[in-house]
């Protein structure tokens, strides 16, 4: 957001115009006695012999800054725009250095927002071409609601209701639930730690690298307890450690290299435990638990290869890996006698194969041909056994075994170019896409696929290209899942699983006729049918276009401006009683992207920056319901309108002040909780409406100093 001021500090560089002109011009037969060592130097000025010309890079040079800020952090959700859900003063700190030694080496430190929760800091130091060592720092963050209701606080792992909470069958039913009640918090901020180290030789170059990453926060979570619910705000506490290295050598027309990685998963927090709420419908199930996403490991190893030469160009990679995961099982039920567990952790373990063949060559002037040939396989290795199924952590409902899931994946990609002239060219291919799966649907799934684009330039402003792409997908005999607690409508045809006919278009035009405007605008189309879906998604249809421009007024004055737009249409079928389809569905959605911005640079004796951007957002779903009658569902939209503004002025010759102001008008809705308070629902425990509507402004000061 904010923009530095660049500077340099030089050093004079000594050089002797005289011995480098001697040097360049006298031969080693004659310069015997006439060589610099030889010159008599005794009435030379060599003051004068100063490069006046020559600068040397060699000191330090950048820019520092600090800031403070104002920000309205009243609904978190702004921070999203923003980078930190502070509701008030908020400070940061800026930098852009660098330092160069005379012998070349050099170290850069970089800082952005840094003090936000989504600020960054880097310092890298080496000598370029030959080795460098880099350690970073960048802030993620999400942010959600603040103003989700519960009664519930948490401690480790456990949620716990206050200690005079009153039970009861139903949320009306508990007296104490308003004056229990409080704000909580969704989010998730991650820090990130990275440190990288490079070192290129002759013929090789080697790097490692190593990055921690902590999240923190809460999350949504709905804890279940036969046919009562509470929405709980789960805790997030855990890291993830991540090791690289790789080695490459190269020559001429090859390349080798070696690369692999070792991650590993730790979560603080094992389980998700609750006091219940509500009265036990029946036993005694006064608090519920779940298990927490388990600690896990993963190993890579692969193998990379490239050969050229000739026009012709060959790409190969070999990777192997493997997921193993052995924490131990939580008990199957913590309400009443708890069924037996086959062992006590699933040393589970599940390995990859991944392997890449790429070739493109050019055999005739205008004319080149490619081909790609993908595996990938996914090998469980976990040992099967027969696990007791508890539902809502409450009632035993018989045993299954654990699924494998494995899946074989192949991939071919043929295509060819041709260039008829200078200004038209077409370019088309033929895939295919295999898939083998178990424990699935189906057994196996093909794919194969058409394409072809033109591309045309009708003259040296404008050019244009248009693409066309058609797909049918089908596969082994439909055969619902029957394994599971749950099973299937025979009829249902899950989307991703399902025959389906696909056509896509897509149309670009570009202008570029002079330095000072160019616009391009892009559409785009695509037809999904589901032609032998009784129950599941049955058609998908999908539009949209976007056009962008930009307009340099003056070498000063600049303007750009977009706008896109898409619409998806979709038909679904369901049936309620296990049959045949009986009612259907139309979703109808679409959103608008709309923006435009200028920049005016050396106001006021060149000392003032002026910049703004303003864009507008808008998404929104509506879908209706046809059984017998039609039921439109409720509200379901987002709405954003942002203004960004700048205004950076330069003190004086080493000194800069920037003045920073965002505006942000957003409101959304979901039908799922609209309008709902804590108790809207008898059985289920809600956070309330968690839908945003608010204006939000952020003020920000900025002082830099060059350095």
């Amino acid at each position: 957001m904010m923009k530095s001021i660049q500077f340099h500090i030089n050093k004079p560089l000594q050089l002797s115009l005289i011995a480098m002109a001697v040097s360049a011009s006298i031969t080693s037969v004659h310069a015997t006695g006439y060589g610099v060592q030889n010159a008599n130097r005794d009435n030379a000025k060599i003051e004068k012999w100063e490069c006046k010309r020559c600068v040397s890079s060699a000191g330090f040079n950048g820019t520092v800054g600090i800031g403070a800020a104002y920000n309205d952090g009243s609904d978190i959700h702004v921070g999203n725009t923003t980078g930190t859900d502070t509701d008030g003063a908020v400070g940061h700190i800026e930098a852009d250095l660098n330092y160069q030694s005379e012998d070349g080496y050099q170290t850069n430190l970089t800082a952005d927002k840094l003090g936000y929760d989504t600020g960054s800091a880097a310092i890298e130091t080496g000598r370029k071409g030959q080795y460098t060592i880099a350690l970073g720092y960048r802030g993620l963050a999400s942010y959600d609601t603040n103003a989700a209701l519960t009664p519930y606080m948490n401690s480790g792992d456990q949620l716990f209701l206050p200690d005079n909470w009153q039970t009861g069958a139903t949320t009306g039913q508990m007296s104490t639930l308003n004056d229990d009640i409080s704000d909580t918090a969704l989010k998730t901020q991650r820090d990130r730690f990275l440190l990288e180290a490079d070192y290129k030789g002759s013929f090789y170059k080697a790097d490692i690298s190593y990055q921690h990453e902590k999240r923190e926060g809460k999350r949504t979570f709905s804890g279940n307890i036969l046919t009562n619910s509470a929405m709980l705000a789960q805790p997030i506490d855990d890291t993830t450690d991540e090791f690289g290295a790789k080695i490459y050598f190269n020559g001429k027309g090859w390349l080798v290299g070696i690369d692999s990685s070792f991650s590993q998963y730790k979560n603080d927090h094992q389980a998700v435990n609750w006091e219940s709420a509500f009265t036990p419908t029946f036993g005694a199930a006064y608090e519920g638990q779940s298990a927490a996403a388990p600690d896990n490991k993963a190993y890579r190893v692969g193998a990379n290869a490239q050969l050229n030469g000739n026009g012709h160009q060959v790409l190969m990679n070999l990777s192997v890996a493997s997921f193993t995961q052995d924490q131990a099982f939580l008990p199957a039920t913590i309400n009443g006698p708890s069924p037996a567990l086959p062992i006590s952790s699933l040393d589970g373990q599940v390995d990859t194969t991944d392997m890449k063949l790429k070739y493109t060559g050019r055999p005739a002037r205008g004319f080149s041909v490619s081909a790609r040939y993908d595996y990938s396989d996914r090998d469980n290795k976990t040992t099967l056994h027969t696990y007791p199924q508890v539902i809502t952590d409450s009632y035993f409902a018989g045993s299954a075994i654990n699924p494998e899931y494995d899946r074989t994946k192949q991939f071919v990609d043929v295509g060819a170019k041709y260039r008829f002239n200078r200004s038209v060219y077409i370019d088309g291919g033929y895939r295919y896409d295999h898939n083998d799966y178990s424990d699935l649907d189906r057994d196996s799934l093909q794919q194969n696929s058409l394409y072809a684009k033109l591309n045309y330039r009708i003259s040296p402003a404008w050019s244009a290209w248009l693409k066309a792409e058609a797909s049918d997908r089908t596969g082994s005999t439909y055969k619902a899942v029957t394994t599971t607690s749950s099973p299937s409508n025979p009829y249902l045809r899950k989307s991703y699983l399902a025959d389906r006919q696909r056509q896509q278009y897509k149309l670009n035009v570009a202008y570029s006729g002079s330095t000072a405007f160019s616009a391009s605008a892009n559409l785009r189309a695509s037809f999904d049918d589901y032609k032998d879906t009784e129950i599941g998604l049955t058609r998908v249809d999908t539009q949209g276009y976007d056009i962008s421009a930009n307009y340099i007024i003056s070498e000063n004055f600049n303007l750009n401006a977009y706008l896109n737009q898409d619409w998806r249409d979709s038909d679904q079928a369901g049936s309620s009683n296990f049959g045949l389809a009986n009612w259907f569905a139309n979703t109808d959605e679409q959103s608008t992207l709309v923006g435009a911005g200028l920049n005016y640079q050396n106001l006021l004796d060149s000392k003032l920056n002026l910049g703004l951007d303003y864009s507008y957002a808008d998404g929104q779903s509506d879908t209706n319901v046809i059984q017998g009658i039609t039921s439109p569902y409720g509200d379901y939209f987002s709405e954003k309108h942002n203004i960004n503004a700048f205004a950076k002025y330069q003190l004086a010759e080493k000194m800069a002040l920037r003045f920073d102001w965002i505006f942000e008008n957003y409101e959304d809705a979901d039908w799922l909780n609209q309008g709902l308070s804590v108790d809207s629902i008898p059985n289920v425990l809600t956070f309330g409406d968690l839908s945003h509507d608010y204006n939000a402004h952020y003020f920000g000061l900025t002082f830099s100093y060059q350095m």
